[in-house]
């Protein structure tokens, strides 16, 4: 089972197309206005898609010929040579530390004198409530701020069933509910999993149920680094 589970759980590529806009589609607008704000932060709870969308829109920008960087402060640091791109996204601004908060505040500095490339840059907080340098926080507020609406339970039931529709998988309600309630919040997980649930019952010639999905979590969690 634990093999299993390890080959058969797939990468989700974020993109615009997988990702339910239903109360955020003034910023999905946003950010594929070629003349549009050049400069946009997103802010929102933790699990409501800002990662999604920043990764969307940087692989967006890749496909069309740009430069283009995804940087997480959570998880490392800005590098200098990230102004060489022409779009960069930064996720996590609420964890940047000392010496990264004057490296972005340079960085967005640097695209506002030279007129060209874009900055999309996202956190838990709205720009006023950021912990960081006063200068900063005040870039941050100057473009487009956009807050990220997490859907509701039935927004994502709603998504969930149609996901399985579309790849003709014959799945339970009680399963839904099931992931609704012990697995991660964020839509693009839940779709993973829906996915990985499937390769699996192919695999074992098992029918998708309850039992089967609580099989397959508590190795996953098992897995887990």
């Amino acid at each position: 089972m634990d093999q299993l589970v390890l080959d058969l759980t797939p990468t989700p590529t974020p993109g615009f197309d997988n990702f339910l806009a239903e109360h955020n589609r003034e910023i999905i607008a946003a950010l594929n206005d070629a003349s549009g704000e050049r400069f946009v932060y997103l802010w929102g709870a933790p699990g409501c898609g800002k990662t999604h969308l920043l990764q969307a829109w940087i692989a967006h920008a890749e496909r069309t010929g740009r430069a283009a960087i995804y940087l997480d402060a959570k998880t490392e640091h800005l590098p200098d040579f990230a102004r060489e791109a022409s779009f960069i996204a930064v996720d996590h601004v609420d964890d940047l530390t000392p010496d990264d908060q004057i490296t972005l505040f340079s960085i967005y500095n640097s695209l506002k004198e030279s007129g060209e490339g874009r900055l999309l840059m996202a956190g838990r907080l709205p720009p006023m409530r950021l912990p960081v340098r006063d200068d900063l926080r005040t870039r941050l507020g100057w473009g487009l701020v956009f807050q990220v609406k997490a859907l509701s339970d039935d927004d994502k039931l709603a998504a969930l069933k149609r996901h399985a529709a579309e790849r003709q998988l014959a799945i339970p309600d009680d399963v839904f509910r099931y992931l609704l309630t012990h697995w991660r919040r964020d839509l693009s997980s839940l779709i993973d999993m829906l996915d990985t649930l499937d390769r699996y019952s192919l695999a074992l010639q098992r029918p998708i149920t309850v039992p089967l999905v609580k099989n397959i979590l508590q190795t996953t969690r098992n897995e887990a680094p």
